[in-house]
């Protein structure tokens, strides 16, 4: 009984590796067929299950495709991060320079998407030195894009200028100036906007702009100052400061890390 069982086996597994491997190629090639069509007709959710299947089965074949596939229909997605795994893998395995190059923008688009300044400068080094005009303007518009990203506006008016010819003076004077007004791109500071709501509650958020935050924290921690001098004059020093300060430091701390980060939104909107 144990030999029949064991030839069975033998007979199945023989079976098996002559016939599953065709029957396999041909199921991935239709796969990869239908996922490109889902892709094609924007079924980006679809068409990632399908290319990530064929992945799964596939010898090796096509995957320049396939990876490339699958980061942008993760960048369609708005999926960046997996998005630039997978273009990284595309990039191994590609072999034409051009669609190299290609593959590191799309790279670097993904990480500026997801505002991450500094990898995509990263990537935007690895491209070649000797490139066509159009797609160095291309690079520069990049680069200029990054360094604005990361507040280093000299950077990016130096890339901003690389991609206007030289007789575009009007277009030229208007970035230079734009880009000479430094202390008006990096306000406001928001240090300076938590040391004011440090020593005045709101103050930093006024300073920002923004009234009706600045006022709400002014009226909360005044409102609890007032109550622990009326606890204090009407009962002891020790209810005053056992049933407001609690409440006070949570709004006041509360008010000067918030005046912080109102200032680094508002900076950025700007």
């Amino acid at each position: 009984m144990t030999n029949f069982i064991i030839r069975q086996a033998i007979l199945f597994w023989t079976i098996y590796s002559l016939f599953i491997p065709a029957i396999s190629a041909q199921n991935i090639e239709e796969t990869l067929a239908f996922a490109d069509k889902q892709f094609e007709q924007a079924n980006y959710g679809l068409a990632l299950k399908e290319y990530q299947r064929v992945l799964f089965f596939n010898d090796g074949q096509n995957l320049q495709h396939i990876y490339g596939q699958i980061a942008a229909s993760f960048f369609y997605k708005k999926n960046y991060k997996n998005a630039a795994y997978y273009y990284e893998l595309s990039y191994k395995t590609a072999e034409s320079d051009n669609i190299k190059t290609e593959i590191l923008f799309k790279k670097a688009s993904c990480f500026m998407l997801d505002e991450k300044f500094k990898p995509a400068i990263i990537e935007l080094m690895n491209l070649p030195d000797s490139l066509d005009v159009e797609t160095n303007k291309r690079k520069h518009f990049y680069f200029a894009v990054c360094y604005w990203g990361i507040e280093d506006f000299e950077k990016a008016k130096n890339n901003f200028l690389e991609i206007l010819p030289k007789e575009k003076n009007l277009a030229r004077d208007e970035i230079v100036l734009l880009l000479s007004k430094k202390k008006n791109l990096y306000r406001p500071n928001p240090k300076t906007a938590k040391i004011l709501s440090v020593f005045i509650p709101g103050a930093g958020q006024l300073y920002s702009g923004d009234f009706k935050n600045g006022i709400n924290s002014t009226a909360l921690t005044g409102s609890f100052v007032v109550l622990g001098v009326f606890l204090a004059q009407h009962y002891s020093l020790f209810d005053a400061i056992l049933t407001s300060t609690p409440w006070f430091m949570r709004y006041y701390q509360g008010g000067y890390k918030n005046a912080k980060k109102i200032a680094i939104k508002k900076r950025a909107i700007r």
